[in-house]
């Protein structure tokens, strides 16, 4: 199937990452397409980057309302990945 975050799409996440990862993973949030596709679209134009559909998928969680328990908190999102074919956008 196909998606905006491919460098995400994968079947089984690697042992060594998921080793490496487990304890430092709070939460895991699930984003639709179109709030990803908004995510890139809004740090286009309102952030002048580019970024890559996967990479944009933190600013999609909260596009998407799956981050509103971090509400009044200060958060970081990391934005990655410029690699996005230029039809796509």
């Amino acid at each position: 199937r196909s998606t905006l975050a491919d460098g995400l799409a994968v079947t089984t996440v690697g042992a060594n990452a998921f080793g490496l990862a487990r304890d430092l993973i709070d939460h895991v949030a699930i984003v639709s397409e179109s709030s990803i596709a908004l995510a890139v679209l809004r740090l286009l134009e309102e952030e002048r980057s580019v970024v890559e559909g996967g990479g944009a998928t933190g600013v999609a969680g909260f596009l998407d309302g799956k981050l509103d328990f971090l509400q009044g908190k200060r958060v970081g999102i990391i934005l990655c990945g410029g690699n996005i074919d230029t039809p796509v956008l």
